[in-house]
């Protein structure tokens, strides 16, 4: 799977970077990593269609500059990229993110060893770093888990490392689904992987905690199949959304018999915490 890295230099950079991370989530752009100049998104290569860009609104706003260069990464090349970009990530004093290559903590409660390939899943996004911040505050022993959109598993990592007695963690794509192997192995945990969408929820146990770090709106077209499949009192975990869109989060939620219990932000990202009816 090969994506597009676009860079966007900004001048001045904000709010113009608020606005294009909103115009872009708005478009097949699956990630964002946030730069002193500007931005970086990245697109899968078949999504990517170069007047998407010439159309953004940002453009026309007067006084502003932007502009924007965009290039290729094979996916064998995705690695090399990683290695020289990617720092551990702490999240709090309790848990580490970080490749095979960086040195192993001497003492961490958590130590999670992700290569993530394409999946970005890292800590290094917010809406990661929030979801796994909420996962350390809760107890997991015994725990049935769902994780949609695994992407590089680290959150259904985590929740068996915490506990979880079974942790199913699924996402659409290949690439991603070859990645949750990898270090599921990595990190000795026993995940239940399977590769697909919501079609797979139907006829899914019923699970006392689900994790869907996804985007706007798949979270709201599938919200029902994830309620459907969750024991009575179960919670959810949303994220993958921005701050403004945390009212159309909560009318779809209140649809499908789940009650706000909490939200925390980062970066404009959003986190909400559901329980079911």
């Amino acid at each position: 799977m090969n994506y597009i890295e676009v860079l966007f230099t900004l001048d001045p950079v904000m709010p113009a970077r608020e606005i294009l991370l909103g115009e872009l989530s708005e478009l097949p752009f699956e990630s964002f990593v946030e730069t002193p100049e500007g931005l970086m998104a990245y697109i899968q290569e078949h999504d990517f269609n170069p007047e998407m860009i010439d159309g953004l609104l940002v453009m026309q706003i007067e006084g502003q500059r932007v502009t924007s260069v965009w290039k290729l990464i094979e996916d064998e090349n995705w690695n090399a990229k990683w290695e020289s970009s990617f720092d551990p990530i702490w999240v709090g004093d309790r848990m580490i993110i970080r490749a095979p290559f960086h040195e192993q903590p001497e003492s961490i409660e958590f130590d999670i060893i992700i290569e993530p390939k394409m999946s970005f899943g890292t800590g290094h996004h917010a809406t990661t770093f929030l979801v796994a911040e909420a996962m350390l505050d809760m107890n997991w022993k015994g725990l049935t888990v769902l994780d949609m959109g695994a992407g590089t598993g680290v959150l259904a990592i985590l929740a068996e490392k915490m506990g979880a007695s079974e942790v199913d963690a699924i996402d659409i794509d290949e690439w991603a689904f070859v990645n949750i192997v990898e270090n599921n192995e990595r990190n000795k945990t026993h995940l239940n992987m399977l590769k697909g969408g919501a079609e797979l929820l139907p006829n899914a146990q019923k699970y006392d905690v689900v994790l869907a770090n996804i985007n706007r709106n798949i979270l709201t077209t599938d919200m029902a199949s994830y309620a459907h499949c969750m024991k009575s009192n179960a919670l959810i975990l949303f994220s993958g959304f921005y701050i403004q869109d945390e009212p159309e989060i909560n009318a779809a939620a209140d649809k499908c018999g789940l009650s706000f219990v909490r939200s925390k932000s980062k970066e404009q990202w959003n986190m909400m915490v559901f329980q079911k009816k």
